[in-house]
């Protein structure tokens, strides 16, 4: 066999599992080309009228992508402006000039983690979110998902600091204490009972939910009782909220 023909077959060989890599690649990522509508998480599907539900609120992030505005049903959004100290969410502008288009009370919010301190990680926030922007105070979210992304040394009481810290920069900032989003077991764990009367509560909690009220000691303002509905006027399913009884908009305005 000639040198010629040994390189072709080489070529021959390797060029089918190149091609294979290539499309797994694309059909991992195709969601993130302007124009796709589908992607494996299902984030861009356009749902069934009659699948949809109607939430006094929805939250929102760059994974949520509008088809169109005018059948948005929501008495309120938020939407994501920042998280940590250096992240700043590529749909928050999008979103809060559509919102605004459509006279949808807006409000904006920053994703919490432990990795940095609560001053570097508010202005991160203070640098996107101006007062101009939003018309319901800011919400702050704490979760502790991969993001949180605790050091070995960090306490409940060091979450509970800064917490508190970042609720007085917005404070001081804005004129108006946040509300805090976040779940009944974080409420109970970083003893968010204790310094927080100028804050509201948000809570999320997607099991067990008839009767919820009755049955939640935190007292809340908003419960996000799903984070799989679908909302008209959205591709995918989006995070869905709710007053408690004999609250309303009013409780969430600056």
């Amino acid at each position: 066999m000639t040198k010629k023909n040994i390189i072709i077959l080489i070529i021959a060989l390797i060029l089918p599992i190149i091609l294979i890599f290539l499309s797994v690649c694309f059909n991992k990522y195709k969601h993130r080309y302007k124009g796709k509508k589908i992607d494996r998480k299902g984030y861009y599907q356009k749902p069934d009228p009659k699948l949809c539900v109607h939430p006094d609120g929805i939250d929102l992030s760059h994974h949520n992508i509008a088809y169109d505005w005018s059948k948005v049903d929501a008495r309120f959004i938020y939407v994501r402006a920042t998280m940590g100290s250096n992240i700043k969410d590529r749909r928050y502008n999008v979103h809060r000039k559509a919102a605004l288009r459509h006279k949808i009370p807006m409000g904006a919010y920053h994703f919490l983690t432990a990795k940095t301190s609560a001053k570097t990680q508010f202005d991160n926030f203070k640098e996107v979110v101006k007062a101009s922007h939003f018309q319901l105070r800011p919400m702050l979210d704490v979760e502790e998902t991969r993001y949180w992304a605790a050091p070995s040394n960090f306490t409940d009481d060091d979450a509970h600091d800064l917490i508190r810290k970042w609720c007085d920069l917005c404070k001081e900032t804005y004129g108006i204490a946040p509300i805090i989003y976040t779940t009944e077991k974080l409420y109970e764990r970083f003893k968010l009972h204790k310094g927080f009367n100028d804050c509201i509560w948000w809570v999320a909690n997607y099991n067990n939910i008839k009767n919820y009220e009755k049955k939640c000691k935190i007292p809340y303002t908003i419960h996000q009782y799903s984070d799989n509905k679908y909302v008209e006027g959205f591709y995918g399913k989006i995070d869905c909220n709710r007053f408690r009884t004999g609250k309303s908009i009013n409780d969430l305005k600056k």
